[in-house]
């Protein structure tokens, strides 16, 4: 710990942060602390995901049960509160063998508490982000990790639906801007991550994303950003008809229940995206007949 006093900058900071959240003598995770991690990298990003990553699984193989436990909690805030980033870090090979690196080849009669712990989160990450991301093609070896200890005999826990939620996308409208502003991170992660590994595959493929973040190919960008706004416009359109089809059944039957849970979350979900298409309207003044259609569409809808 000594020597990690003496790390200048923002990678000294977190790799103090992160011993400290993973103490011994720490009964119980520090909240706070975890997610003070998180905004750093979040607020840092550049080398931090990875530097965490590396930092965190080396304390998942402490000798320490609690120690592990401990660095196990923190890479799972940091998987549900820093995005992209660090779930491209815990999608690596190296980082995965290391993660089970005290997992025996044949299952042990009885499994360590920290043993369970991995098996869960393994479970977790292939339940949501390999399913449900929009990078799920950038996670291979988690599946592959998942299918070669299933293969070998362990058995993993049944995944709880409480923490798979966190790690489901939401479907909230964004606007163009918040879209690109997401893009722009993936890209700048995936950058790191290729000039990292440095193999000559590895730099091509960066090169190409750097003339994107340059933006001598902005308009690569752009075009990506709008598709993704176009796609979830036709799925707020999407909930509206279905609302349309539920309020002319209730006005036809007579039977209107306002208590109907179906029908309150649709109105949510609609009312939180109707500010957003107004601005999704004054982002992009060439193409806005299919957020108009649906402004009015949603009016009219709202006040019924």
């Amino acid at each position: 710990m000594s020597s990690l006093s003496s790390l200048p900058g923002a990678s000294g900071k977190l790799l103090r942060r992160i011993h400290r959240a993973c103490r011994p003598s720490l009964d119980e995770p520090n909240v706070a602390l975890n997610l003070e991690i998180c905004d750093l990298i979040n607020d840092k990003q550049g080398s931090l995901p990875h530097e965490a990553s590396i930092a965190i699984v080396k304390l998942i193989n402490s000798r320490d049960p609690q120690v592990s436990e401990l660095a196990l909690k923190l890479l799972d805030y940091l998987v549900k509160n820093c995005g992209y980033p660090v779930h491209l870090q815990i999608s690596r090979k190296e980082f995965l063998n290391e993660l089970v690196k005290r997992f025996p080849e044949r299952p042990p009669p009885g499994y360590s508490r920290t043993q369970r712990l991995i098996l869960g989160t393994i479970a977790e990450w292939t339940q949501t982000i390999c399913k449900t991301s929009r990078h799920k093609e950038d996670f291979g070896y988690i599946r592959d990790m998942y299918r070669l200890l299933r293969s070998k005999g362990y058995e993993f826990p049944a995944v709880k639906k409480e923490d798979t939620a966190v790690l489901t996308p939401s479907d909230n409208l964004k606007s163009l801007e918040e879209v690109k502003k997401e893009d722009k991170l993936a890209l700048n992660a995936k950058l790191h991550e290729l000039v990292r590994r440095g193999r000559p595959q590895d730099l091509k493929e960066a090169n190409e994303i750097m003339k994107v973040l340059s933006g001598f190919k902005e308009d690569q960008l752009v075009e990506d950003s709008k598709q993704r706004v176009a796609e979830d416009l036709v799925k707020v359109k999407r909930k509206a008809d279905i609302l349309s089809e539920m309020l002319d059944t209730a006005t036809n039957t007579g039977k209107f229940d306002t208590k109907d849970e179906t029908i309150s979350e649709l109105i949510s979900s609609l009312k939180v995206a109707q500010p957003k298409i107004q601005l999704i309207i004054q982002e992009d003044q060439e193409d806005q007949e299919q957020p108009l259609l649906l402004a009015q569409m949603l009016q009219q809808q709202m006040m019924l």
